[in-house]
């Protein structure tokens, strides 16, 4: 429970890579993820290549922690698998927080860039990794070892939450 509540949005890395057997955990997290009719739209992209991820941190304007992180990954999602753009956003979203618990627990740091729905973000996304038209880039992942520790925020509200009526 406590890697849920102490997780926090990473931006500033070492340069240390990530074992693969590390990505693989992490990997093996966001996969285990439920999808509306186990379709499992998901589709990852590793890059890991330091010119690819400056390119990556050009295609939005806060991608900028995919710079310099030893490993960038894109979220797409695949819509030969379910037709409805939304049902895929949900399902990569929980594989993706999914990932993101398992590289806290790993000692790895995280940040989710978004990218979908701006054309202005996918458009460029999509001719530079060549991606078929039924993949959509939806966002951006930074992942590795922590080089500043975050404050953890205490986000709990009992104002959002509501019994039988609201």
């Amino acid at each position: 429970m406590q890697d849920i509540l102490n997780r926090t949005s990473v931006r500033k890395f070492q340069t240390k890579k990530i074992e693969p057997e590390v990505l693989k955990q992490i990997l093996q997290a966001g996969f285990s993820a439920p999808s509306a009719k186990n379709t499992q739209p998901w589709e990852f992209l590793i890059v890991q290549n330091p010119q690819t991820l400056e390119k990556m941190s050009s295609f939005t304007p806060y991608a900028m922690p995919i710079k310099n992180a030893p490993l960038g990954m894109l979220v797409c999602a695949n819509i030969n698998c379910n037709p409805f753009i939304d049902y895929c956003e949900q399902d990569c979203a929980a594989a993706t927080e999914n990932m993101l618990i398992a590289a806290k627990k790993l000692g790895v740091g995280s940040c989710w860039i978004g990218v979908y729905p701006n054309a202005e973000r996918i458009e460029p996304i999509r001719q530079y990794f060549s991606l078929p038209e039924n993949i959509v880039p939806l966002w951006m992942i930074a992942f590795g070892y922590p080089a500043e520790t975050p404050k953890v925020k205490n986000k709990w509200n009992e104002n959002k939450i509501h019994y039988e009526k609201f």
